[in-house]
Parts: C-alpha cells; structure tokens; sequence
C-alpha cells in the first residue's frame, strides 16, 4: 500500500517538471569571419562542422539539464558564433599541406572562444555570455590529446554558462 502515495508522488514531479520546461531555439552556429578565413585556408571545412557539432550537442544537453525544450519557434532564441579555435594536434588539412607536421607526435596548446545571444521573442537581448579557454603552456594539455581536446574542454564550460544564462532569461 505505500507504494501508491510514492507512484503518485513521482508522478506529480514529472508533470511539475515536464510543466517548468521552457522551449528554447538554437540557432544554427556561425563562425566570425576571421575563423571562418581559418578554415577555409588551413584547417580545413571538415574542422568546422566538426566544431558546429560539437558546440551543438554540448550546449542542447546542457539545456536539456536545465529543464528546456529544444525546438522551433520558442520565446528565446540562442545564438552562437564560434570566434576562434586551435587544434591540439594538427588537422588532416594541415598535415597535408605540411608535411612536417606528424598527426601522432606533433601536439600544441588547444582552445577556444564563443560567443552566445539570448533574444526573447521580441528580438530583444535577454543575455550575452562570452567564453574563452586556451592553453597557456603544454603541461595544461591533457596527454593523450585528440585534435580538439582543449577547445572541447571551452565548448562544455560555454554550454554550462550558456545553460546557467538559459534558466536566468527563463525566470
């Protein structure tokens, strides 16, 4: 019998909490036009969306966690731009267009910077974050890197801000 007050209980919080979800819209990830130079001329086109992808994914479970909807024609609408990246190790691109570069040895400081505008329906900015995270010397850099370890470790501190952001347009 105390398991009926106990069903009925979790099943009052899953309404309230499906109820304080509000939707949300990502817009889809630009690139300032500096990076977006970056990548046509040495990183390489694949990089980018590697990078869309990322941010994408990140910042849609960092919201989700907060309790928001994902999807179209929500009251707020994010923005994001990816302004900068640096690889830790080099891209297929630049090894091919050096072929000093080993893809397996050759390792550098990593990164990124990002920028996210939150706009209620009206087109109003309701909240800005700006996010930037990089290396400052080779001991920072986790052993063994992937190619983008660093700036996948800026891309999930942006999407915690860009949550926290979220929740405080949301009220």
């Amino acid at each position: 019998m105390r398991l009926v007050p106990a069903f009925v209980g979790l099943a009052a919080l899953a309404i309230a909490s499906s109820a304080a979800a509000a939707p949300v819209t990502l817009s889809q990830i630009s690139f300032s036009p500096e990076f977006q130079v970056e990548l046509d001329e040495e990183l390489g086109a694949r990089e980018g969306e590697y990078l869309r992808s990322a941010v994408t994914e990140a910042v849609s479970n960092a919201l989700t966690r907060r309790g928001a909807n994902i999807g179209a024609g929500a009251d707020i609408t994010i923005e994001i731009s990816i302004i900068d990246a640096d690889p830790n190790r080099p891209t297929m691109r630049q090894t091919q267009g050096r072929p000093g570069l080993d893809p397996l040895r050759s390792v550098s400081t990593g990164g990124a910077e990002l920028r996210a505008v939150l706009r209620n329906a009206s087109g109003q900015v309701v909240g800005e974050v700006d996010h930037r995270r990089y290396d400052e010397t080779l001991s920072d850099v986790f052993v063994p890197p992937t190619t983008w370890t660093s700036a996948q470790r800026s891309i999930r501190q942006f999407a915690g801000k860009v949550a926290d952001a979220y929740a405080d347009a949301a009220g």
